[in-house]
């Protein structure tokens, strides 16, 4: 049994799971912890810490042994009305006991136990506290609530255990946030936030398993995002860990690591060597916990997959999708992959009517993953426009509080005055001259608010139209390409193959090439028109998507990225995404060339982007003259303009083009 406090972690993609082992090969997990825990509760110690010491042995226990851990928690819950703190302990504990069996109940416990440790304002409170709410927060992660997982650990979780000051805990819940960071393909987040943990368990006195995983999770991720160089660091500071501490952590462990690190390598052989002993040794081991066992088939699927093996990728992908269901866990990105996948298997078993329907089942799943994330971002807006017109309300009274003051204080000086000015002769000519003097000022101050009110107005109203016909337009040419013609192209493919296999003949051949070509146009459009990926996994990896589906034969495209892109609005980096994109299509329509160079940086609150090209280049009149060609450059030009950007261009006939982008955030 593996208690899920313990970071049971469901990675989407990668089916990663958390590895626990008894048995022959390694150490009882925590058996220190466990020996120097029984010790203590029979000797003279107060009521509160026998209480606590016991609950934590029922906590070790549920590592390796359900029978003692159900055993201890019966016996520490018989405290809980004898202490203040004693009610709100015993409910965390034995929440975390009912996370393997009853989620539900473990969900309500947790939020029961939050109530009443917050009456509390000790250490040992904010410490408990941050323990229930990192495991809180793992429990709507199984529920497939990543939103309210991720709003659980950086808005409670994570300050509280900071409260407390336990480096373990808080390392814990970085390895969390960097897990969901990855669930949802934001790599860079993810890596930043592992790395970070590792930095905190290290300060702390970490237990082994959970520097384990956060070492797992880190190594696969840089390898998905091909950082060569930090990965082989990585995997130097992991196999240095793993020989620290032989003999406490599994061998599957070990060889799922190196399986998976040598399937992104493209070391095939290798790498299902390594999986295939990660089976054998999790079977030795004596895990009691199939999701593990079941998470390692579905990478052996990937690994035979990508040797082309299909008939052993469907062997492994069916044991997968079988006992998946039986462990009682299905996420819904995990039913994509596994369409996915079979599509790939039966296109490679040729058999075209099977991937057909597998293509269906995909395509509803991407629907339903896209009206989803739309659901969320609409959500996201909403708090952003209720938080917005919050500030405005604040804002309003504080203005009104200052001029009821400010009118108060002009209320005495003018009574000091009138008493002071009736003395002199010439008060009612130097009172209207002053009078008359602050009208005209504040007349003048009018006119010109008028002007630049009327100007920001036209500007928005004038940028609005062009981006919401623009959006609009994309996104609905988006959808009609996705949902019909990529359809209707995908099964005329499937049918001729079914139909003609027995006969092929060149013209069908001709056929074939012809629709791929068709779907892969298509998709890449679809991709290009539709910039929703830009809220979900950030600029980076929108240009990466971008800059390769616009690569061809004749034209290459190479792009590099600096600094942090994060300090950037979503509304900024959908500008400078539709900046870059045009200025690609320029190059790839006119300029004929062969090598195109895209740069994006972001240094001191400075947003610098040059796309140059070795094309034919144009004289510098030649936009004048033909204002067709250039309607994408003044696209870009008002996107800079709003954004109060400077552009500069430089092109020679024969020599390519070059266009400079400076934009202030």
């Amino acid at each position: 049994m593996l208690a899920r406090c313990k970071i049971l972690p469901f990675l989407l993609l990668c089916c990663l799971l958390v590895f626990s082992a008894k048995g022959e090969q390694v150490k009882r997990p925590y058996q220190a912890e466990i020996d120097s825990l029984e010790k203590l509760i029979k000797i003279n110690i107060t009521v509160e810490d026998k209480a606590f010491n016991i609950f934590e042995l029922s906590f070790y226990y549920s590592f390796s042994d359900s029978a003692a851990a159900h055993n201890y928690l019966k016996q520490g819950l018989l405290y809980k009305n004898e202490f203040p703190i004693a009610h709100g302990m015993g409910k965390v504990y034995e929440g975390l006991f009912y996370m393997d069996y009853d989620l539900p109940k473990a969900i309500s416990l947790f939020e029961e136990a939050d109530a009443e440790l917050a009456k509390f304002d000790g250490i040992k409170a904010k410490w408990l506290r941050a323990k229930l709410l990192n495991n809180l927060a793992s429990a709507y992660q199984w529920q497939d609530k990543h939103i309210r997982m991720l709003e659980i650990l950086v808005n409670k979780a994570l300050p509280m255990a900071k409260e407390a000051k336990d480096d373990v805990i808080t390392g814990n819940i970085l390895y969390k946030i960097g897990l969901n960071f990855w669930n949802n393909l934001q790599y860079g987040e993810a890596n930043k936030y592992l790395i970070e943990s590792l930095e905190y368990l290290n300060k702390g006195k970490y237990d082994p398993f959970t520097m384990n995983e956060v070492y797992k999770l880190l190594v696969v991720s840089l390898n998905a995002m091909d950082d060569g160089k930090k990965s082989e660091e990585v995997m130097s500071g992991y196999e240095k860990f793993i020989k620290k501490h032989k003999g406490e952590l599994p061998l599957s462990d070990y060889h799922f690591v190196y399986a998976v690190y040598n399937r992104f390598k493209q070391n095939y052989d290798l790498s299902l060597s390594h999986m295939d002993k990660a089976i054998e040794n999790l079977k030795k081991e004596g895990v009691d916990n199939p999701r593990t066992l079941t998470s390692l088939y579905y990478q052996r699927a990937l690994i035979n997959l990508n040797k082309e093996d299909f008939q052993a990728a469907f062997r492994d992908l069916n044991v997968y999708v079988e006992r998946r269901m039986d462990v009682g866990y299905s996420f819904f990105q995990d039913s994509l992959n596994i369409a996915i996948a079979y599509v790939k298997i039966y296109e490679g078993l040729k058999d075209y009517k099977k991937a057909m329907e597998w293509v269906k089942k995909k395509d509803i799943l991407q629907d339903t993953m896209y009206n989803r994330r739309i659901r969320e971002s609409i959500m996201d807006y909403e708090v952003k426009y209720q938080t917005l017109e919050k500030e405005s309300e604040i804002l309003s009274l504080k203005t009104e509080r200052e001029k009821t003051e400010s009118d108060i204080k002009n209320t005495r000086i003018i009574i000091a005055l009138v008493a002071i000015i009736l003395l002199l002769i010439g008060y009612f000519l130097f009172k209207n001259h002053q009078k008359n003097k602050r009208l005209l000022q504040q007349q003048e101050i009018n006119n010109n608010q008028k002007l630049l009110e009327e100007k920001q107005k036209q500007k928005l109203m004038s940028l609005d139209a062009m981006l919401h016909g623009e959006e609009k337009e994309r996104n609905r040419l988006s959808r009609d390409l996705h949902d019909g013609l990529g359809s209707v192209l995908a099964s005329i493919k499937y049918k001729i193959l079914d139909s003609q296999l027995s006969n092929p003949n060149d013209k069908v051949d001709s056929i074939l090439v012809d629709m791929d070509y068709a779907i892969s146009e298509m998709r890449r459009i679809s991709h290009n028109l539709m910039p929703e990926s830009l809220r979900r996994f950030g600029l980076e990896i929108s240009l990466g998507d971008l800059c390769k589906s616009l690569q061809n034969s004749q034209t290459k495209i190479e792009l590099q990225l600096y600094g942090q892109f994060n300090i950037l609005s979503q509304e900024q980096q959908t500008h400078i995404y539709r900046i870059i994109q045009e200025l690609i299509y320029n190059s790839l329509k006119h300029s004929e060339a062969k090598h195109i160079l895209v740069q994006c940086s972001v240094e001191d609150n400075v947003v610098f982007i040059t796309v140059e090209d070795d094309g034919k280049g144009f004289r510098a009149n030649q936009l004048k003259d033909d204002p067709k060609d250039g309607v994408g450059l003044t696209n870009v030009k008002i996107r800079v303009n709003y954004l109060h950007g400077k552009l500069d261009i430089r092109s020679d006939v024969g020599k390519g083009t070059s266009i400079d982008i400076e934009i202030m955030v």
